[in-house]
């Protein structure tokens, strides 16, 4: 016959471990060798045991985490008043940003966290721990992991950018900063861990070249993507220039700027728009008129020099003073309709 037990009974421990008692978790989790963080907690009455375990369990990861920023704070400390200290750039650089310290250390790669229960008191203990070496090595494969991630990131960004396609670009770089800090946080860790941790495990060459080419290529990409926009609208006998002032008025709310020229462009709208009659009716003596704006819309891409995009987009408006009324209701109606064709095609 099986028996299912409760995930807090199956964790729980019946002899006690040595890392209850402080002077063995001390003897045999020394600081010097490990990073520890211990939690006790006694429920409440009726208190789910998985809600106990899981919160005591994070006290204690908390508390290693803590143990680890106490440190790295004390090495940055110790680096910037030696003078002796090693006086590469971009070392002192890693060890003298403090803005990320305080929340950077967002996880321990390798630790290990045990549980155990009084039966008898109904206490719950958390014991966090990881081996300084261990750890050491966990960073160093991590921040190889996150530099290729820029790596990719970049190399894909700027191959959209050189297609003119600058909205995706930023897409690409939209994590790159995090990415960045988490690698300096885990460069901080490991020489607070040894500080006579070489360049090549910390990777400072390949983080600096790196970051060199992610804030050039975001320099590059800050400025909007440009739209030239030629516009001519009919009104009848008229020309219709609000229709031109709603695109734009539209598509300002979008990264995009408008040039007055195609030259330096990275997108070019075309659109050629007039009204037509449809059909004047009348009902209960009231009088409504009818009319089509029909717009024919062509996009191309400079960095391409092709055309992605052309269709006719056609839109009724009605109004009961007259046809140039519901013409202008027309236009009103067709503007954003172009407009929404235009971004999508700008951004996909």
């Amino acid at each position: 016959m099986f028996m299912i037990f409760p995930a807090w009974l199956l964790a729980a421990k019946p002899e006690i471990p040595d890392w209850v008692n402080p002077v063995l978790r001390t003897e045999l989790y020394p600081a010097g060798t490990y990073y520890t963080g211990f939690s006790s907690l006694k429920p409440e009455k009726n208190e789910d045991k998985d809600k106990v375990y899981e919160r005591v369990r994070q006290n204690a990861r908390i508390e290693a985490v803590a143990s680890i920023q106490v440190t790295v704070e004390q090495s940055i400390d110790r680096f910037i008043q030696n003078t002796q200290s090693r006086s590469d750039v971009s070392t002192r650089d890693i060890m003298t940003t403090r803005s990320n310290t305080q929340t950077g250390i967002k996880d321990i790669p390798g630790l290990k966290v045990e549980l155990w229960e009084n039966i008898k008191t109904g206490e719950v203990y958390a014991f966090a721990w990881v081996k300084k070496a261990n750890l050491y090595k966990q960073l160093i494969r991590r921040t190889a992991v996150n530099l290729a991630k820029i790596e990719n990131a970049i190399q894909n960004a700027e191959a959209l950018a050189g297609r003119g396609e600058k909205g995706q670009a930023k897409s690409q770089l939209a994590d790159m900063t995090t990415l960045f800090e988490d690698i300096e946080n885990d460069q901080r860790v490991m020489l607070s861990i040894d500080a006579s941790t070489t360049d090549e495990d910390l990777s400072l060459q390949e983080t600096s070249l790196l970051k060199e080419r992610f804030l050039s290529l975001s320099a590059d990409l800050k400025n909007s993507i440009a739209v030239y926009i030629d516009c001519k609208a009919q009104l009848f006998e008229r020309e219709y220039t609000p229709l031109e002032s709603m695109l734009k008025g539209n598509l300002q709310k979008s990264d995009l700027s408008f040039t007055d020229s195609a030259d330096g462009a990275d997108w070019v709208v075309k659109v050629q728009a007039e009204a037509r009659e449809y059909r004047k009716s009348d009902f209960g003596g009231v009088s409504s008129y009818f009319v089509y704006v029909d717009a024919d819309v062509a996009i191309d891409k400079t960095a391409s020099g092709k055309r992605v995009y052309q269709n006719m987009i056609s839109e009724k408006g009605g109004h009961t003073v007259g046809f140039v009324q519901a013409a202008e209701e027309a236009y009103r109606q067709i503007a954003p309709l172009i407009s929404e064709a235009i971004k999508k095609q700008i951004e996909q």
